[in-house]
């Protein structure tokens, strides 16, 4: 990673937290303590996340989970890691490649001015370290939803109907 790409990610995640201080700032002039108690504890949730994400000793993968929101505008995630991770160090490189490669076939299922959120999940199923990405939204192109779970690195790809015409698409990635 460039210096110059070490100081955008430090100046959008000081960004963020100013963000989340100022939120906290209102509300507490607001005299919200009740919107100022939930601020806190998702802070401290985030930041748990975050120590979690970095003890996980994958730096380019961290690295493009905390710039995703920044780098694709139509999606928000929030990122959960669970304890207990076995060691992926190793397939550092890979794991950002194929989040990577997974979200190009997602972009090209996206409607345009429709935001999509979601969660990338990073846990054990069945004693294998995996990652689980499900975003909600309105898609178009099923093709290429479907295309998604014909990559190598794709373990299942399941899509389900939401209301609103909605769906959630759920994708399990191999840590490998």
């Amino acid at each position: 990673m460039e210096y110059h790409e070490v100081m955008t990610l430090l100046g959008y995640t000081r960004h963020e937290w100013m963000n989340r201080l100022q939120l906290l700032h209102s509300y507490s002039k607001l005299g919200k303590d009740e919107k100022v108690q939930e601020k806190i504890e998702e802070a401290i949730r985030l930041a748990d996340e975050e120590r979690k994400l970095s003890n996980l000793n994958i730096p380019e993968t961290s690295v493009w989970i905390l710039a995703f929101n920044w780098t694709y505008s139509q999606f928000r995630i929030k990122f959960q890691v669970d304890e207990q991770i076995p060691s992926i160090w190793e397939y550092d490189r890979n794991i950002r490649g194929n989040l990577e490669a997974v979200m190009d076939e997602l972009i090209d299922s996206t409607q345009e001015m429709e935001l999509y959120e979601g969660v990338l999940h990073v846990k054990t199923k069945q004693d294998k370290p995996i990652i689980e990405l499900a975003f909600d939204g309105k898609f178009a192109g099923w093709g290429n939803l479907q295309m998604v779970g014909q990559k190598d690195c794709v373990q299942e790809v399941k899509i389900e109907s939401l209301p609103e015409e909605k769906s959630r698409c759920t994708i399990v990635l191999a840590c490998n």
